[in-house]
């Protein structure tokens, strides 16, 4: 593995639940010498993705934020453009709306509206990255792969850590992604966060690739009684932002 692999892993250990990490923690849990650690954390400091606090310990530097921002105005206006979409979408049912992206095997949740009312799901934090077969956006997106890629997935799914009750039954989880692939939209009861229902629908771009998901969450008895008009209205206001990406020559 390459030194910038290693150091990719090193940044992929920075959560919002685990800001921090020391030497021997890094060491650890990527079970790698404490001398490769240490000489990992020392180069992503060098570059400014790192900072090294008083207590030796390391968080993420301000360059690391830097490029947060520029991957925001450079990733073809994705936000700008679905953001006001999925607020009209969340108005609508008084429900949470979610737009997330696939990145090397992992559910990365870029936006979301939390619906106004008290009992609205809050939904997952904006940054962090989940297990994509444990919510029906990650199947959603799963769904578009290579086939080469979802068995890289199911390969290496019994050495994860569970992002919720969902577990990877290989033949079961092929037969989802058909399923869906040919629905065109993917569903989650209680799967992902209990007592949570969610549809998803996905994104594409003018060349017919998979962008993003959108997805709209509600009650798991709230969702089951909406479940015809979630779906149908998720299903319009992703194929809106599509149009209007394609329209601006974006994606």
């Amino acid at each position: 593995m390459s030194t910038i692999a290693k150091a990719g892993r090193v940044l992929d250990l920075y959560t919002p639940g685990s800001p921090v990490w020391g030497v021997s923690e890094v060491a650890t849990a990527l079970q790698m010498p404490r001398s490769t650690a240490h000489s990992l954390l020392a180069g992503l400091t060098e570059a400014g993705l790192l900072h090294q606090s008083r207590r030796g310990r390391y968080e993420l530097g301000w360059r690391a934020f830097e490029l947060g921002q520029i991957h925001r105005v450079t990733s073809g206006g994705l936000i700008e453009t679905a953001h006001p979409v999925m607020q009209e979408l969340s108005r609508r049912h008084s429900e949470s709306v979610c737009m997330a992206v696939y990145d090397r095997q992992a559910l990365i949740f870029i936006d979301k509206v939390v619906g106004d009312d008290s009992l609205s799901v809050v939904g997952p934090r904006i940054g962090m990255r989940y297990e994509p077969h444990s919510f029906a956006s990650g199947r959603l997106l799963m769904a578009h792969l290579p086939t080469a890629e979802i068995q890289d997935y199911i390969d290496t799914s019994s050495q994860r850590t569970r992002s919720s009750n969902a577990v990877v039954r290989p033949q079961v989880f092929r037969d989802q992604l058909v399923r869906i692939r040919n629905d065109q939209l993917s569903y989650d009861d209680g799967g992902a966060i209990l007592d949570v229902g969610c549809v998803a629908a996905r994104l594409i771009g003018r060349h017919g690739q998979t962008i993003a998901s959108l997805s709209i969450s509600a009650p798991s008895r709230r969702f089951r009684e909406n479940r015809v008009q979630l779906s149908e209205s998720v299903r319009a206001a992703a194929a809106t932002i599509s149009r209007r990406l394609r329209e601006d020559g974006q994606m």
